[in-house]
């Protein structure tokens, strides 16, 4: 396999993950969710009641929490002997997953010029490509890395799916917290 097309399946996956994340945080978890609920659904609460309110926080605060998973991520993948370059870059972008997200909610004249060009390239989220996730019922759009598995993972149903698929009576979907009355 050639190093560009891993480079793209890396940056795919990335994406993958940041989408179903995403997705939980909006569909599954409250804030009540043990561990997750303050670090993960809180501020996601927040960032939907007010899409700009994250590009305001210092890199560490919106990068720390995935930068620790990432960095275990490569200290786990080291003392299993399989610290290769795919696994380095999937924890580099995916330690930086929101930043990429924060960087499609600045104004463009503050995103670095490489960014932009990555946006342009449609390679990395742009602004434009983003905010269709916080249209209308906020229920599309998950993957917050690239604009490319948004209009197919949309187009097959997968996020109704696994909806379908995952909810029980006492675990159903509560995406209507998102712009109203918290669950």
């Amino acid at each position: 396999m050639s190093i560009l097309l891993k480079l793209v399946l890396v940056l795919l996956l990335v994406d993958l993950v940041s989408g179903v994340v995403h997705w939980a945080e909006d569909t599954f978890w409250t804030t009540d969710t043990p561990v997750l609920g303050p670090v993960l659904v809180a501020p996601n609460l927040l960032h939907h009641d007010e899409p700009a309110a994250f590009a305001r926080f210092s890199y560490w605060h919106s990068n720390g929490q995935l930068l620790k998973v990432a960095a275990a991520l490569l200290a786990g993948a080291a003392l299993l002997g399989h610290l290769t370059w795919p696994v380095a870059l999937f924890a580099l972008i995916g330690g930086h997953a929101n930043q990429i997200h924060k960087w499609a909610h600045v104004a463009r004249r503050k995103v670095p010029l490489p960014v932009r060009w990555l946006q342009r390239a449609h390679l990395l989220q742009s602004v434009a490509h983003h905010n269709r996730h916080h249209g209308g019922e906020r229920n599309t759009h998950y993957c917050t890395v690239t604009p490319l598995l948004n209009p197919l993972l949309d187009r097959l149903g997968v996020w109704r799916g696994l909806e379908r698929l995952l909810a029980t009576p006492a675990n159903s979907p509560r995406r209507t917290d998102l712009w109203g009355a918290r669950a």
